[in-house]
């Protein structure tokens, strides 16, 4: 399968500081459901920057569908990848489909209004979501979940290849979380390829994703979650007594912490 996103030994370091990611190298193909997980301040969200350009590497190549990303203006790697952030910020008060249509600006001249097209594939984007009585309501006035499948549509918007997603759990209830599990499932089956952060290795094994695990040193694991979501490595990790168990009832197996420090 054709890749999206293909990076060659890339390293990143934050001015003289110590190296945040060192000699990364990985591919995307359409399709692909990517679980990015490892402890607080590794860089997954520096690779996640760094994948959509926000970030300039210090060596390495970068390609999106066969480019080098330095040779892509922003408007051109606006249309493959679309980046949904950890913190949704909205100081205008936009309605859902004003909210949405923004994702149409990748496709669009300076200053350019948007057309019968773009109202379309707005609204097919909450279709998809199945979020689209929420059209006319202010984007500000809804909750927190329902905002997040919404920043969500505006990147299906996009029309892109590739959606990333960073934390897109982290700050929902249970049943939020598992409406945007079943999502990443859904964009999947309808083609796109989907890369998240997450600190939950169960997320990878309801998604049996493919698994990326950033350590402390800046160096990428990649694998299946037969291979990397097991209890060696989630403790070395993570430092702790982490154990998987599978759970007949359930069909599949289950991640958790066997004690809490006392």
């Amino acid at each position: 399968m054709e890749s999206i996103i293909s990076i060659k030994n890339l390293t990143f370091a934050y001015h003289k500081k110590k190296t945040v990611l060192c000699e990364i190298n990985l591919q995307i193909c359409e399709g692909d459901v990517v679980t990015l997980l490892g402890p607080n301040g590794v860089g997954k969200s520096t690779l996640l920057n760094c994948i959509t350009g926000l970030l300039t590497t210090k060596a390495g190549v970068i390609q999106i569908n066969g480019h080098n990303i330095t040779s892509l203006k922003t408007r051109h790697i606006a249309q493959v990848i679309s980046y949904v952030p950890q913190i949704i910020q909205n100081t205008f008060d936009y309605t859902v489909i004003e909210y949405v249509m923004m994702g149409r600006t990748a496709h669009k001249r300076m200053f350019e209004y948007p057309n019968e097209k773009d109202y379309r594939i707005a609204t097919e984007s909450l279709e998809k979501l199945d979020i689209v009585h929420l059209r006319e309501l202010r984007f500000c006035e809804i909750s927190g979940g329902e905002q997040q499948q919404v920043c969500i549509a505006r990147a299906l918007a996009q029309e892109p290849k590739l959606i990333v997603l960073d934390e897109p759990t982290s700050a929902l209830d249970y049943d939020n979380q598992t409406k945007v599990l079943n999502l990443t499932k859904k964009l999947a089956k309808l083609g796109y390829a989907v890369l998240m952060t997450t600190h939950n290795p169960e997320h990878s094994l309801l998604l049996d994703s493919i698994v990326w695990i950033l350590d402390r040193d800046g160096r990428l694991l990649v694998g299946s979650v037969d291979e990397l979501i097991v209890e060696t490595v989630l403790r070395s990790l993570y430092t702790s007594e982490i154990s998987i168990s599978s759970v007949r009832s359930a069909t599949r197996r289950i991640c958790f912490v066997n004690k809490l420090a006392h």
